[in-house]
C-alpha cells in the first residue's frame, strides 16, 4: 500500500490518477487490506454506524463518493444498511465495486469538473474516504457534498493530515460554507493510525 500511495502522489494529474486506480483496481482491496496498513474505510464505518442507529440503516439513503472498489459499501451492509449508492471517476474500480452487488445506484462521475449527474438534495448521508486530495477531488469540491444531501442530512469526509497544504484550502473553504449558513460542523477528529502509520481526521458535518 506504501508504494501504491506513494505512486499516487507522485502523478501530476487528475487523468493520471484514474489510470492508475484502473490499472490496480483488481489487486487494490488486497493491497489496501494488507496487514491493516489502510484504516480509514474501517474508521469510517465504525463513525457511521455511532452516527445511524440500527432501527434506522434500512431507510437512509447513503452516497459513497470515490467510493472506489466499494469496500466500504460492503462493510455497511453487513451493518444493515440497503440503499447504498456510489460515485466513482476509475471505471476499473466501478466494475469491481458493481460485482458486489451492494450498491444500488452507480455513477462514473469525477466531481469537480462539472455538474454531475447524481440527484440533488436527496441523501441522508454523503461521505468519501480518502477522495479529498491533492489530484483528487478539489476542496471545492466539498460543495458538492452539500448538494447531493438532504437539509439534515449529514457530510462525513475521511482524509490524510500529510496534505498540508490542500487541508489548509479544504478547512478554510469548509468554514466558508459554514459561515454562508450550508452547514454546520458537528465535530473532527483526529484519527492516530489512518494508513500506513500516518496520521488523518475525520470531519461530521450537518446540512442545513
Amino acid at each position: 500500500m506504501d508504494s501504491f500511495t506513494q505512486l499516487i502522489r507522485g502523478t501530476g494529474s487528475v487523468a493520471e490518477v484514474i489510470t492508475i486506480y484502473d490499472e490496480y483496481c483488481t489487486t487494490y482491496d488486497k493491497m489496501v487490506c494488507e496487514k491493516g496498513k489502510y484504516k480509514g474505510p474501517f474508521i469510517l464505518v465504525e463513525a457511521v454506524t455511532k452516527e445511524v442507529p440500527e432501527c434506522r440503516r434500512k431507510e437512509v439513503r447513503v452516497l459513497d463518493v470515490a467510493a472506489g472498489t466499494g469496500m466500504v459499501g460492503v462493510a455497511l451492509a453487513q451493518k444493515g444498511f440497503t440503499n447504498l449508492d456510489a460515485l466513482e471517476p476509475s471505471e476499473g474500480m466501478l466494475e469491481c465495486l458493481r460485482s458486489k452487488n451492494v450498491y444500488t445506484n452507480t455513477f462514473h462521475e469525477y466531481v469537480g469538473q462539472c455538474n454531475t449527474n447524481v440527484p440533488q438534495g436527496c441523501y441522508d448521508l454523503v461521505f468519501s474516504v480518502g477522495g479529498m486530495a491533492n489530484n483528487h477531488i478539489p476542496f471545492t469540491g466539498a460543495l458538492e457534498f452539500v448538494r447531493f444531501a438532504k437539509p439534515g442530512g449529514l457530510v462525513m469526509i475521511c482524509m490524510r493530515q500529510d496534505e498540508e497544504d490542500y487541508l489548509t484550502k479544504l478547512k478554510e473553504y469548509m468554514n466558508s460554507l459554514e459561515e454562508q449558513q450550508l452547514w454546520k460542523k458537528e465535530f473532527s477528529t483526529p484519527i492516530k493510525d489512518y494508513c500506513v502509520g500516518r496520521e488523518g481526521v475525520l470531519f461530521v458535518y450537518q446540512v442545513l
